[in-house]
């Protein structure tokens, strides 16, 4: 089974459990082409270094992290027999645990500053006009200090003898965690997009001769778009991640923990598709980073178009230096 809730309890699995392998590998495989397809686009073009999607690239590296880091380590330890030492096994069964908490609290404190950043840029535009690249840097430095912290929390009792007592930090620590991570978080996300929602419909309904002037209407849908687009990355973070943690909580207290098995396989999965429709939804509905997406696909198209195969000295160059010329039109 897909479960790794209680991480130590599979440290003496020697056995290779190929199903499991299949469901997760290509899991891994979606969100590091479709978080590294961030990276790309936000190495080479440079207009879309602005200060807010510093923010959408930190998130994409902890997205990216993910795939090329705790689920590979989660199918070694949990589901090989790679590693032979039973004491190594439950280290780094335990460690495999620490990083998946550390990308989803990393990844829903980046949520919640990109929606802090629309707040301030709607409701306190002044304050908002002050916030540079350094500031969103030292924001984005916080955030993961914090998330790190928070995350690995549980070596503190790793190796603690009273067992009784190791069990009810666990159970704290999760309450600390759908506290910390979720309620707190998103109590302001909440009030912050019903308050961002009221000001851009009041601002229609008090100044519609100016939202008729289309350059004013066309950056109000923007603004509405991007506010949508953070929403329903919070949303999709909050269906993906809140029920895994609240079966961590469920493995903790409970007794008699097969029946939740199932749920534990099916959130195992899902709480890994945060990291591929976070760079889905910003590639795909934020402008910047679609107009780019296209433009790189479109140079490289230029590029294959314009190689020596084609050269002057072959039949066919010149259909291909006016389909070129097309294109580039």
């Amino acid at each position: 089974m897909l479960n790794n809730t209680n991480a130590t309890s599979r440290v003496n699995v020697m056995t290779l459990d190929t199903q499991a392998i299949a469901e997760l590998v290509p899991v891994a495989l979606l969100i590091v082409i479709a978080n590294g397809l961030v990276l790309v686009l936000f190495a080479r073009r440079k207009k879309l270094r602005t200060a807010p999607n510093y923010v959408l690239f930190s998130l994409a590296v902890c997205d990216f992290m993910t795939g090329i880091i705790n689920i590979p380590l989660f199918i070694i330890i949990a589901f090989t027999p790679v590693i032979t030492s039973l004491e190594f096994r439950y280290y780094m069964a335990v460690l495999v645990s620490v990083l998946n908490n550390l990308t989803a609290i990393s990844a829903c404190y980046h949520i919640l500053a990109a929606t802090t950043e629309k707040y301030l840029s709607i409701i306190w535009p002044v304050t908002h006009r002050l916030m540079t690249r350094k500031t969103v840097i030292k924001v984005l430095q916080v955030v993961w200090v914090a998330s790190c912290i928070v995350a690995f929390i549980p070596f503190a009792w790793v190796d603690m003898e009273d067992a009784g007592t190791q069990a009810n930090l666990k159970v704290g620590y999760v309450i600390f965690c759908i506290v910390a991570v979720f309620l707190l978080p998103y109590a302001f996300m909440i009030y912050a997009f019903v308050v961002i929602f009221k000001s851009i419909y009041n601002q229609r309904k008090t100044k519609g001769s100016i939202f008729s002037r289309p350059h004013v209407s066309r950056q109000a849908a923007m603004e509405k778009r991007c506010l949508i687009l953070f929403a329903s990355m919070a949303t999709i973070f909050l269906i993906c991640w809140l029920p895994w943690f609240i079966l961590m909580l469920l493995y903790k207290v409970m007794y008699n923990v097969e029946e939740l098995e199932l749920p534990a396989h099916v959130f195992v999965l899902v709480r890994y598709a945060t990291s591929i429709t976070n760079p889905v939804l910003y590639t795909f509905f934020r402008r910047d980073f679609n107009k780019a997406l296209k433009s790189l696909f479109k140079s490289k198209r230029l590029r294959r178009f314009s190689s020596p195969l084609f050269s002057r000295g072959s039949d066919t160059s010149e259909p291909v230096v006016n389909l070129v010329d097309e294109i580039a039109v």
